[in-house]
Protein backbone atom coordinates (compact mmCIF):
# COMPACT_ATOMS: atom_id res chain seq x y z
CA UNK A 1 0.00 0.00 0.00
CA UNK A 2 1.41 3.44 -0.84
CA UNK A 3 1.91 5.46 2.20
CA UNK A 4 0.15 9.59 2.69
CA UNK A 5 3.90 11.05 2.22
CA UNK A 6 4.43 9.16 -1.66
CA UNK A 7 0.52 9.96 -2.30
CA UNK A 8 1.24 13.76 -1.88
CA UNK A 9 4.20 13.48 -3.84
CA UNK A 10 2.71 11.56 -6.71
CA UNK A 11 0.44 14.35 -6.69
CA UNK A 12 2.45 16.62 -7.21
CA UNK A 13 3.96 15.60 -10.57
CA UNK A 14 3.10 16.89 -13.80
CA UNK A 15 2.13 14.43 -16.44
CA UNK A 16 5.46 14.96 -18.11
CA UNK A 17 7.22 13.83 -14.93
CA UNK A 18 4.70 10.97 -14.54
CA UNK A 19 5.45 9.90 -17.58
CA UNK A 20 8.91 9.92 -17.27
CA UNK A 21 9.17 8.27 -13.80
CA UNK A 22 7.28 5.05 -15.38
CA UNK A 23 9.89 5.23 -18.51
CA UNK A 24 12.69 4.59 -15.94
CA UNK A 25 11.06 2.29 -13.81
CA UNK A 26 10.47 0.63 -17.13
CA UNK A 27 13.89 0.80 -18.07
CA UNK A 28 15.51 -0.43 -14.42
CA UNK A 29 13.34 -3.73 -15.07
CA UNK A 30 13.86 -4.57 -18.71
CA UNK A 31 17.59 -3.52 -18.92
CA UNK A 32 18.23 -5.90 -16.15
CA UNK A 33 16.04 -8.46 -17.48
CA UNK A 34 17.89 -7.66 -20.86
CA UNK A 35 21.22 -5.94 -20.73
CA UNK A 36 22.72 -6.85 -23.36
CA UNK A 37 19.77 -5.97 -25.68
CA UNK A 38 20.03 -1.99 -23.84
CA UNK A 39 23.75 -2.39 -24.33
CA UNK A 40 23.14 -2.63 -27.67
CA UNK A 41 20.12 0.15 -27.53
CA UNK A 42 22.58 2.51 -26.28
CA UNK A 43 25.10 1.60 -28.62
CA UNK A 44 23.01 2.34 -31.59
CA UNK A 45 22.37 6.25 -29.88
CA UNK A 46 26.03 6.25 -29.58
CA UNK A 47 26.59 5.62 -33.65
CA UNK A 48 24.77 8.64 -34.26
CA UNK A 49 26.98 10.86 -31.84
CA UNK A 50 28.93 12.56 -34.31
CA UNK A 51 32.61 10.57 -34.35
CA UNK A 52 34.96 12.90 -33.41
CA UNK A 53 35.43 16.39 -31.74
CA UNK A 54 36.30 18.81 -34.29
CA UNK A 55 40.00 20.02 -34.25
CA UNK A 56 39.78 23.42 -32.46
CA UNK A 57 35.83 23.31 -32.39
CA UNK A 58 34.20 25.72 -29.21
CA UNK A 59 35.73 28.49 -27.52
CA UNK A 60 38.77 27.66 -24.64
CA UNK A 61 36.91 30.21 -22.51
CA UNK A 62 34.04 27.62 -22.09
CA UNK A 63 36.07 24.58 -21.70
CA UNK A 64 38.00 26.64 -18.85
CA UNK A 65 34.94 27.63 -17.18
CA UNK A 66 33.81 23.96 -16.80
CA UNK A 67 36.85 22.62 -15.57
CA UNK A 68 37.24 25.22 -12.80
CA UNK A 69 34.66 23.65 -11.24
CA UNK A 70 36.40 19.70 -11.33
CA UNK A 71 40.11 21.32 -11.70
CA UNK A 72 40.52 23.14 -8.65
CA UNK A 73 38.45 20.75 -6.44
CA UNK A 74 40.04 17.78 -7.39
CA UNK A 75 43.90 18.98 -8.31
CA UNK A 76 44.80 17.59 -4.74
CA UNK A 77 43.75 14.45 -5.16
CA UNK A 78 44.66 13.86 -8.87
CA UNK A 79 48.11 11.87 -7.57
CA UNK A 80 46.14 9.64 -5.37
CA UNK A 81 44.21 8.49 -7.69
CA UNK A 82 46.46 7.39 -10.46
CA UNK A 83 47.45 5.24 -7.57
CA UNK A 84 43.72 3.82 -7.04
CA UNK A 85 43.44 5.86 -3.69
CA UNK A 86 40.41 8.45 -3.33
CA UNK A 87 39.36 10.66 -1.13
CA UNK A 88 35.88 12.03 -1.12
CA UNK A 89 33.40 13.63 1.74
CA UNK A 90 35.71 12.74 4.57
CA UNK A 91 36.05 9.03 3.36
CA UNK A 92 39.47 7.14 1.93
CA UNK A 93 39.52 4.17 -0.02
CA UNK A 94 42.09 2.90 -1.38
CA UNK A 95 41.54 0.33 -4.13
CA UNK A 96 45.52 -0.36 -4.78
CA UNK A 97 45.69 0.52 -7.93
CA UNK A 98 43.73 2.23 -10.73
CA UNK A 99 42.96 -0.41 -12.47
CA UNK A 100 41.63 -2.11 -9.51
CA UNK A 101 39.15 0.30 -8.99
CA UNK A 102 35.27 -1.41 -8.11
CA UNK A 103 33.46 1.29 -9.40
CA UNK A 104 30.12 -0.36 -7.07
CA UNK A 105 32.14 0.27 -4.12
CA UNK A 106 29.96 1.34 -1.22
CA UNK A 107 31.47 3.70 2.53
CA UNK A 108 29.96 1.97 5.63
CA UNK A 109 29.11 5.39 6.71
CA UNK A 110 25.88 5.72 3.87
CA UNK A 111 23.10 3.02 4.03
CA UNK A 112 20.69 3.76 1.18
CA UNK A 113 21.91 6.84 -0.64
CA UNK A 114 25.56 6.21 -2.09
CA UNK A 115 26.82 9.53 -2.50
CA UNK A 116 30.37 8.64 -2.35
CA UNK A 117 30.45 5.83 -5.32
CA UNK A 118 28.19 8.78 -7.50
CA UNK A 119 31.19 10.91 -6.88
CA UNK A 120 33.73 8.49 -7.56
CA UNK A 121 31.22 8.27 -11.06
CA UNK A 122 31.90 11.30 -11.89
CA UNK A 123 35.42 10.81 -12.32
CA UNK A 124 36.15 14.82 -11.39
CA UNK A 125 39.90 13.99 -10.59
CA UNK A 126 40.51 12.86 -14.91
CA UNK A 127 40.27 16.85 -15.47
CA UNK A 128 43.32 17.49 -13.70
CA UNK A 129 44.77 14.64 -14.54
CA UNK A 130 44.37 15.60 -18.08
CA UNK A 131 45.20 19.07 -17.88
CA UNK A 132 49.28 18.57 -15.94
CA UNK A 133 49.59 14.97 -14.77
CA UNK A 134 52.59 13.15 -15.63
CA UNK A 135 53.17 10.12 -17.17
CA UNK A 136 51.35 7.87 -14.39
CA UNK A 137 48.90 9.89 -14.76
CA UNK A 138 47.83 9.65 -17.86
CA UNK A 139 48.57 6.20 -17.90
CA UNK A 140 45.92 5.91 -14.78
CA UNK A 141 43.19 8.35 -17.00
CA UNK A 142 43.37 4.54 -19.58
CA UNK A 143 43.05 2.53 -16.85
CA UNK A 144 40.14 3.82 -15.12
CA UNK A 145 38.40 3.83 -18.66
CA UNK A 146 39.15 0.58 -19.06
CA UNK A 147 38.03 -0.45 -16.04
CA UNK A 148 35.29 1.44 -15.55
CA UNK A 149 33.50 -0.15 -19.45
CA UNK A 150 34.30 -3.46 -18.08
CA UNK A 151 32.13 -2.72 -15.05
CA UNK A 152 29.21 -0.71 -16.40
CA UNK A 153 27.17 -3.77 -17.13
CA UNK A 154 23.31 -2.63 -17.25
CA UNK A 155 22.12 -6.25 -15.66
CA UNK A 156 23.82 -5.49 -12.65
CA UNK A 157 21.69 -4.69 -9.21
CA UNK A 158 21.85 -0.95 -8.32
CA UNK A 159 23.39 0.21 -11.64
CA UNK A 160 21.17 3.15 -12.01
CA UNK A 161 22.56 4.66 -8.59
CA UNK A 162 25.99 3.97 -9.47
CA UNK A 163 27.53 3.93 -12.72
CA UNK A 164 24.68 5.05 -14.85
CA UNK A 165 23.46 7.93 -12.75
CA UNK A 166 22.36 10.05 -15.41
CA UNK A 167 23.41 12.60 -13.11
CA UNK A 168 27.04 11.36 -12.46
CA UNK A 169 27.09 10.64 -16.39
CA UNK A 170 26.54 13.99 -16.91
CA UNK A 171 29.34 14.75 -14.49
CA UNK A 172 31.57 12.33 -16.29
CA UNK A 173 30.97 14.33 -20.01
CA UNK A 174 31.87 17.92 -18.29
CA UNK A 175 34.39 16.81 -16.40
CA UNK A 176 36.23 14.60 -18.85
CA UNK A 177 35.86 16.40 -21.85
CA UNK A 178 36.89 19.99 -20.01
CA UNK A 179 39.84 18.63 -19.26
CA UNK A 180 40.75 17.00 -22.39
CA UNK A 181 40.07 20.12 -24.73
CA UNK A 182 42.16 22.25 -22.40
CA UNK A 183 45.00 19.03 -22.84
CA UNK A 184 44.62 18.91 -26.07
CA UNK A 185 45.54 22.64 -26.72
CA UNK A 186 48.22 22.49 -24.68
CA UNK A 187 49.80 18.93 -24.38
CA UNK A 188 50.57 16.09 -26.52
CA UNK A 189 48.40 13.36 -25.43
CA UNK A 190 48.64 9.44 -26.85
CA UNK A 191 46.51 8.85 -30.12
CA UNK A 192 44.96 5.52 -28.96
CA UNK A 193 44.05 7.75 -25.32
CA UNK A 194 42.56 10.19 -27.81
CA UNK A 195 40.14 7.63 -29.23
CA UNK A 196 39.83 6.11 -26.09
CA UNK A 197 38.70 9.13 -24.48
CA UNK A 198 36.39 10.36 -27.34
CA UNK A 199 35.01 6.79 -27.41
CA UNK A 200 34.27 7.46 -24.46
CA UNK A 201 32.61 10.46 -24.02
CA UNK A 202 30.35 9.41 -27.19
CA UNK A 203 29.12 6.62 -25.08
CA UNK A 204 28.00 8.61 -22.11
CA UNK A 205 26.59 11.07 -24.04
CA UNK A 206 24.05 8.54 -25.89
CA UNK A 207 23.05 7.29 -22.41
CA UNK A 208 22.39 11.19 -20.94
CA UNK A 209 20.58 11.24 -24.35
CA UNK A 210 18.14 8.52 -23.59
CA UNK A 211 18.06 9.33 -19.97
CA UNK A 212 17.65 12.83 -19.47
CA UNK A 213 16.09 12.88 -16.00
CA UNK A 214 12.44 15.14 -16.48
CA UNK A 215 10.91 13.00 -13.93
CA UNK A 216 13.07 14.33 -11.25
CA UNK A 217 13.50 17.66 -13.27
CA UNK A 218 15.30 21.03 -11.34
CA UNK A 219 18.80 20.39 -11.39
CA UNK A 220 19.24 16.70 -12.45
CA UNK A 221 17.71 17.92 -16.07
CA UNK A 222 19.99 21.27 -15.60
CA UNK A 223 23.11 18.65 -15.47
CA UNK A 224 22.32 16.47 -18.41
CA UNK A 225 21.10 19.64 -21.01
CA UNK A 226 24.81 21.64 -19.92
CA UNK A 227 26.59 18.42 -20.18
CA UNK A 228 24.60 17.48 -23.58
CA UNK A 229 25.47 21.11 -24.64
CA UNK A 230 28.89 21.06 -23.55
CA UNK A 231 29.83 17.83 -26.21
CA UNK A 232 28.21 19.49 -28.84
CA UNK A 233 29.15 22.54 -28.86
CA UNK A 234 32.89 21.02 -29.59
CA UNK A 235 31.48 18.10 -31.82
CA UNK A 236 32.45 18.27 -35.59
CA UNK A 237 28.01 18.14 -36.42
CA UNK A 238 24.85 18.59 -34.23
CA UNK A 239 22.01 16.43 -35.86
CA UNK A 240 18.88 18.94 -36.35
CA UNK A 241 16.80 16.28 -34.37
CA UNK A 242 19.28 16.88 -31.11
CA UNK A 243 20.05 21.11 -31.70
CA UNK A 244 16.01 21.32 -31.73
CA UNK A 245 15.40 19.46 -28.66
CA UNK A 246 18.09 20.59 -26.62
CA UNK A 247 17.06 24.32 -27.12
CA UNK A 248 13.37 23.35 -26.12
CA UNK A 249 14.65 21.81 -23.68
CA UNK A 250 17.10 24.31 -22.31
CA UNK A 251 14.79 27.11 -22.40
CA UNK A 252 12.59 25.45 -20.27
CA UNK A 253 14.25 24.29 -17.77
CA UNK A 254 15.51 28.01 -17.45
CA UNK A 255 12.29 29.39 -17.24
CA UNK A 256 11.38 26.79 -14.95
CA UNK A 257 13.91 26.55 -12.29
CA UNK A 258 16.17 29.65 -12.17
CA UNK A 259 13.73 32.49 -10.80
CA UNK A 260 13.03 36.39 -11.67
CA UNK A 261 15.88 37.26 -9.36
CA UNK A 262 18.59 34.74 -10.23
CA UNK A 263 18.54 31.83 -7.40
CA UNK A 264 17.24 28.47 -8.33
CA UNK A 265 14.52 27.34 -7.64
CA UNK A 266 15.39 24.93 -5.11
CA UNK A 267 16.70 27.78 -2.62
CA UNK A 268 20.05 25.77 -2.23
CA UNK A 269 23.59 28.11 -2.48
CA UNK A 270 25.60 24.79 -3.38
CA UNK A 271 23.09 23.69 -6.38
CA UNK A 272 23.22 27.64 -7.68
CA UNK A 273 27.32 27.16 -8.18
CA UNK A 274 26.11 24.44 -10.23
CA UNK A 275 23.45 26.92 -12.01
CA UNK A 276 25.67 29.62 -12.57
CA UNK A 277 27.98 26.80 -14.75
CA UNK A 278 24.92 26.05 -16.54
CA UNK A 279 23.93 28.93 -17.41
CA UNK A 280 27.23 30.06 -18.80
CA UNK A 281 27.47 27.24 -21.00
CA UNK A 282 23.85 27.94 -22.06
CA UNK A 283 24.63 31.41 -22.97
CA UNK A 284 27.66 30.31 -25.22
CA UNK A 285 26.29 27.18 -26.71
CA UNK A 286 26.11 28.21 -30.91
CA UNK A 287 23.53 26.24 -32.06
CA UNK A 288 20.69 27.19 -29.56
CA UNK A 289 18.44 29.81 -30.45
CA UNK A 290 19.31 33.48 -30.20
CA UNK A 291 16.42 33.99 -28.00
CA UNK A 292 17.09 31.05 -26.11
CA UNK A 293 20.91 32.07 -25.80
CA UNK A 294 19.77 36.07 -24.40
CA UNK A 295 17.48 33.81 -21.62
CA UNK A 296 20.25 32.05 -20.18
CA UNK A 297 22.68 35.05 -20.49
CA UNK A 298 20.04 37.39 -18.97
CA UNK A 299 19.95 34.71 -15.80
CA UNK A 300 23.15 34.16 -15.83
CA UNK A 301 24.34 37.83 -14.79
CA UNK A 302 21.06 37.62 -12.25
CA UNK A 303 22.43 34.12 -11.04
CA UNK A 304 26.24 34.99 -10.55
CA UNK A 305 24.67 37.95 -8.29
CA UNK A 306 22.23 35.70 -6.44
CA UNK A 307 25.11 32.84 -6.03
CA UNK A 308 27.33 35.81 -4.52
CA UNK A 309 24.22 36.96 -2.26
CA UNK A 310 24.38 34.04 -0.83
CA UNK A 311 27.43 33.91 0.21
CA UNK A 312 28.86 34.95 3.54
CA UNK A 313 32.13 37.52 4.16
CA UNK A 314 34.49 33.93 4.87
CA UNK A 315 34.03 33.52 1.62
CA UNK A 316 31.74 29.85 1.75
CA UNK A 317 28.28 29.75 1.11
CA UNK A 318 25.05 29.95 3.02
CA UNK A 319 23.97 26.35 4.37
CA UNK A 320 19.66 26.53 3.98
CA UNK A 321 18.35 23.57 2.80
CA UNK A 322 21.03 20.80 1.06
CA UNK A 323 24.07 22.42 0.99
CA UNK A 324 27.60 21.90 2.33
CA UNK A 325 30.94 23.06 1.41
CA UNK A 326 33.68 21.70 -1.14
CA UNK A 327 31.19 20.90 -3.40
CA UNK A 328 31.62 23.59 -6.12
CA UNK A 329 34.03 26.17 -6.16
CA UNK A 330 33.52 29.28 -3.59
CA UNK A 331 31.82 31.91 -5.59
CA UNK A 332 34.27 34.56 -3.97
CA UNK A 333 37.01 32.24 -6.16
CA UNK A 334 34.92 32.19 -9.06
CA UNK A 335 33.29 35.28 -9.92
CA UNK A 336 34.04 39.25 -9.40
CA UNK A 337 33.52 41.03 -6.45
CA UNK A 338 29.48 42.24 -6.02
CA UNK A 339 28.38 45.07 -3.98
CA UNK A 340 25.50 44.50 -1.50
CA UNK A 341 24.12 47.58 0.62
CA UNK A 342 23.40 47.12 4.23
CA UNK A 343 20.34 45.48 3.54
CA UNK A 344 19.35 43.60 0.56
CA UNK A 345 16.78 41.25 -0.71
CA UNK A 346 15.66 38.20 -3.16
CA UNK A 347 12.27 39.04 -3.38
CA UNK A 348 10.93 36.00 -5.65
CA UNK A 349 13.49 33.63 -3.55
CA UNK A 350 12.15 34.75 -0.31
CA UNK A 351 16.38 35.74 0.85
CA UNK A 352 17.01 39.05 2.70
CA UNK A 353 20.25 40.26 3.84
CA UNK A 354 21.57 42.48 5.98
CA UNK A 355 24.83 43.25 6.80
CA UNK A 356 27.29 46.22 9.51
CA UNK A 357 30.80 46.62 10.18
CA UNK A 358 30.38 43.57 12.67
CA UNK A 359 27.45 41.95 11.85
CA UNK A 360 26.36 40.20 9.31
CA UNK A 361 23.04 38.38 8.95
CA UNK A 362 21.54 36.04 6.11
CA UNK A 363 17.37 35.47 6.36
CA UNK A 364 15.00 32.48 5.26
CA UNK A 365 11.47 33.73 4.30
CA UNK A 366 10.55 31.54 1.79
CA UNK A 367 8.90 28.50 0.46
CA UNK A 368 10.67 24.85 0.83
CA UNK A 369 11.11 24.70 -2.75
CA UNK A 370 9.18 24.17 -6.01
CA UNK A 371 6.05 21.95 -5.66
CA UNK A 372 7.09 19.41 -8.35
CA UNK A 373 9.82 18.19 -6.25
CA UNK A 374 11.16 19.54 -2.79
CA UNK A 375 13.90 16.85 -2.43
CA UNK A 376 16.32 19.11 -1.56
CA UNK A 377 14.14 21.37 0.76
CA UNK A 378 14.81 21.53 4.94
CA UNK A 379 12.25 23.11 7.31
CA UNK A 380 14.32 25.82 7.53
CA UNK A 381 11.36 28.72 7.70
CA UNK A 382 12.09 32.44 8.92
CA UNK A 383 16.07 31.12 9.95
CA UNK A 384 18.83 33.34 10.17
CA UNK A 385 22.67 32.54 9.76
CA UNK A 386 24.58 35.26 11.47
CA UNK A 387 28.06 36.19 11.43
CA UNK A 388 30.07 38.19 14.30
CA UNK A 389 33.36 40.05 12.79
CA UNK A 390 33.83 37.89 9.73
CA UNK A 391 33.31 34.32 11.86
CA UNK A 392 29.90 32.33 11.40
CA UNK A 393 28.54 32.42 14.95
CA UNK A 394 24.84 31.63 14.54
CA UNK A 395 24.40 28.02 11.95
CA UNK A 396 22.30 26.10 10.11
CA UNK A 397 22.56 22.75 10.77
CA UNK A 398 23.63 22.03 7.29
CA UNK A 399 23.20 18.50 5.45
CA UNK A 400 25.68 15.58 7.24
CA UNK A 401 24.33 12.79 4.90
CA UNK A 402 21.71 11.99 2.09
CA UNK A 403 21.12 8.15 3.02
CA UNK A 404 17.52 8.01 4.98
CA UNK A 405 18.06 7.83 8.45
CA UNK A 406 17.25 10.17 11.76
CA UNK A 407 20.48 12.40 10.92
CA UNK A 408 18.78 13.08 7.55
CA UNK A 409 15.33 13.81 9.61
CA UNK A 410 17.13 16.15 11.89
CA UNK A 411 18.85 18.23 8.94
CA UNK A 412 15.99 18.54 7.45
CA UNK A 413 13.26 19.88 10.59
CA UNK A 414 11.98 22.39 11.70
CA UNK A 415 13.12 21.87 15.21
CA UNK A 416 16.46 21.73 14.55
CA UNK A 417 16.71 25.34 12.78
CA UNK A 418 16.76 28.84 14.77
CA UNK A 419 12.97 29.77 13.47
CA UNK A 420 10.18 29.95 15.77
CA UNK A 421 8.47 26.67 16.24
CA UNK A 422 5.79 25.31 18.41
CA UNK A 423 7.30 22.57 20.25
CA UNK A 424 5.87 18.96 18.90
CA UNK A 425 4.78 20.31 15.23
CA UNK A 426 6.44 19.57 12.36
CA UNK A 427 5.25 21.65 9.41
CA UNK A 428 6.49 19.23 6.67
CA UNK A 429 6.53 15.78 6.49
CA UNK A 430 9.35 13.81 4.40
CA UNK A 431 10.15 10.00 3.38
CA UNK A 432 13.79 8.83 2.93
CA UNK A 433 16.19 10.71 1.68
CA UNK A 434 14.38 13.09 -0.89
CA UNK A 435 10.52 12.62 -0.63
CA UNK A 436 8.27 15.14 0.77
CA UNK A 437 4.52 15.10 1.49
CA UNK A 438 3.42 18.08 2.88
CA UNK A 439 4.82 21.18 1.88
CA UNK A 440 4.97 24.64 3.47
CA UNK A 441 5.87 27.80 2.97
CA UNK A 442 7.13 31.04 4.78
CA UNK A 443 6.91 34.60 2.50
CA UNK A 444 8.62 37.76 3.37
CA UNK A 445 6.02 40.45 4.03
CA UNK A 446 5.02 43.05 1.59
CA UNK A 447 5.77 46.00 3.31
CA UNK A 448 9.21 45.07 3.64
CA UNK A 449 10.37 45.28 -0.03
CA UNK A 450 11.82 48.85 0.83
CA UNK A 451 14.02 46.41 2.83
CA UNK A 452 14.55 48.96 6.23
CA UNK A 453 14.46 45.53 8.47
CA UNK A 454 13.66 42.07 7.94
CA UNK A 455 9.78 40.72 8.13
CA UNK A 456 9.08 37.13 7.49
CA UNK A 457 5.68 35.05 8.14
CA UNK A 458 5.24 31.52 8.57
CA UNK A 459 1.75 29.12 8.51
CA UNK A 460 2.36 26.35 9.78
CA UNK A 461 -0.92 25.09 10.11
CA UNK A 462 -2.49 26.13 13.19
CA UNK A 463 -1.95 30.17 13.33
CA UNK A 464 1.09 32.38 11.83
CA UNK A 465 4.80 32.79 13.03
CA UNK A 466 6.27 35.77 12.85
CA UNK A 467 10.25 37.32 13.37
CA UNK A 468 11.31 40.96 12.24
CA UNK A 469 15.30 41.35 12.27
CA UNK A 470 16.96 44.42 12.61
CA UNK A 471 20.60 45.85 12.22
CA UNK A 472 21.06 48.83 14.05
CA UNK A 473 24.16 50.43 15.71
CA UNK A 474 25.80 47.36 15.96
CA UNK A 475 23.19 45.06 17.22
CA UNK A 476 21.34 42.83 15.33
CA UNK A 477 17.50 42.64 16.88
CA UNK A 478 15.30 39.89 16.72
CA UNK A 479 12.08 39.44 17.46
CA UNK A 480 9.46 36.36 17.15
CA UNK A 481 5.63 36.24 17.51
CA UNK A 482 3.84 32.96 18.21
CA UNK A 483 0.09 32.91 17.63
CA UNK A 484 -2.65 32.76 21.17
CA UNK A 485 -3.64 29.19 21.92
CA UNK A 486 -1.75 26.09 23.43
CA UNK A 487 1.49 24.74 22.41
CA UNK A 488 5.06 26.03 23.41
CA UNK A 489 7.27 28.11 21.45
CA UNK A 490 10.69 27.77 20.90
CA UNK A 491 13.52 29.05 19.32
CA UNK A 492 16.93 26.75 19.06
CA UNK A 493 20.33 28.35 18.02
CA UNK A 494 23.31 26.88 17.29
CA UNK A 495 26.81 28.13 17.84
CA UNK A 496 29.55 25.89 16.78
CA UNK A 497 31.76 24.74 19.72
CA UNK A 498 34.44 26.41 18.32
CA UNK A 499 32.91 29.39 20.20
CA UNK A 500 34.64 28.68 23.93
CA UNK A 501 31.49 29.68 26.27
CA UNK A 502 32.66 32.30 28.21
CA UNK A 503 30.19 33.86 30.61
CA UNK A 504 26.36 32.91 31.32
CA UNK A 505 23.67 35.12 32.89
CA UNK A 506 20.05 34.81 33.13
CA UNK A 507 19.40 36.56 29.91
CA UNK A 508 22.42 36.49 28.07
CA UNK A 509 25.56 34.39 27.20
CA UNK A 510 28.81 35.34 25.73
CA UNK A 511 31.52 33.58 23.53
CA UNK A 512 34.53 33.74 22.49
CA UNK A 513 36.49 32.98 19.19
CA UNK A 514 39.93 34.19 17.81
CA UNK A 515 39.95 37.14 20.18
CA UNK A 516 36.34 37.84 19.13
CA UNK A 517 33.67 38.24 21.37
CA UNK A 518 30.37 37.97 20.67
CA UNK A 519 27.55 38.30 23.19
CA UNK A 520 23.78 36.57 22.62
CA UNK A 521 21.22 38.61 24.86
CA UNK A 522 17.64 37.91 25.60
CA UNK A 523 15.18 41.50 26.30
CA UNK A 524 11.67 39.30 26.31
CA UNK A 525 11.75 35.71 27.00
CA UNK A 526 14.10 33.79 28.70
CA UNK A 527 17.14 31.29 28.11
CA UNK A 528 15.14 28.00 28.60
CA UNK A 529 18.48 25.15 28.37
CA UNK A 530 22.03 25.14 27.25
CA UNK A 531 22.89 21.90 25.42
CA UNK A 532 24.82 21.06 22.96
CA UNK A 533 23.32 19.13 19.51
CA UNK A 534 25.45 18.63 16.16
CA UNK A 535 25.74 20.53 12.78
CA UNK A 536 27.41 20.11 9.29
CA UNK A 537 29.42 22.09 7.10
CA UNK A 538 31.15 19.26 4.93
CA UNK A 539 29.36 16.07 3.82
CA UNK A 540 30.04 13.19 6.05
CA UNK A 541 31.34 15.55 8.61
CA UNK A 542 30.08 16.25 11.90
CA UNK A 543 30.21 19.21 14.17
CA UNK A 544 29.22 19.73 17.67
CA UNK A 545 27.52 23.20 18.47
CA UNK A 546 26.06 24.39 21.48
CA UNK A 547 22.46 24.27 21.19
CA UNK A 548 20.54 27.23 23.17
CA UNK A 549 16.72 26.61 23.45
CA UNK A 550 15.38 30.28 23.80
CA UNK A 551 11.37 30.66 24.90
CA UNK A 552 8.71 33.42 24.46
CA UNK A 553 7.38 35.02 27.49
CA UNK A 554 4.03 34.35 28.13
CA UNK A 555 4.06 32.24 25.11
CA UNK A 556 4.34 34.75 22.74
CA UNK A 557 6.89 37.05 22.07
CA UNK A 558 10.69 36.79 22.15
CA UNK A 559 12.98 39.24 21.96
CA UNK A 560 16.86 38.75 21.35
CA UNK A 561 19.99 39.63 20.05
CA UNK A 562 23.52 39.64 18.75
CA UNK A 563 26.28 41.90 18.77
CA UNK A 564 30.25 42.01 19.62
CA UNK A 565 31.09 42.21 23.17
CA UNK A 566 33.91 44.28 23.90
Amino acid sequence: MIDRVTLQAMARLSPKMALYHVKRLLRNTLSARYPAAYARHIARISAQVPAALAPGAGDQAMAQAVARYYDELYAPKAAAAAQGRFTFLAQEVDFGAAAAVDWHHKVPAERDFHLWRQKLAHMGFICPMLIRGDATQIAAVSDLIHGFRAQANFGRAECYSSVWFPYSASHRILAILSGYLIARASRDLPGALQSQIEDFLRWNVAFVLANIEHELKNNHVERNLVALCFYFTHAQTVPRAIARRLDRDVAAVIRDTILPDGLSVERSAMYQGLSVMALQVFAQTPFLSAGTRALAHDRLQLAQRAWRFMTHPDGEIALFNDSWFDEVPRPADTLSAAHFEGCALLPNAGYGRLQGEDLFALFDAGPIGPAWNPGHGHADFLSVEVDVAGQRFIVDPGTYQYSTGSRRMYDRAAASHNGPVVIGVEPVSYKGAFRVGTLAEARLRAEETACRTLTGEFDFGAGVLFRRIRLARGVLHVRDRWPAGPGRGQVRILVPDDWMLASRADHEIVFLRNGVAARLGVTSGRIDKVHTAQWSCRYLEDLTAHAIDLAPSGSSVLEWNVSRAG
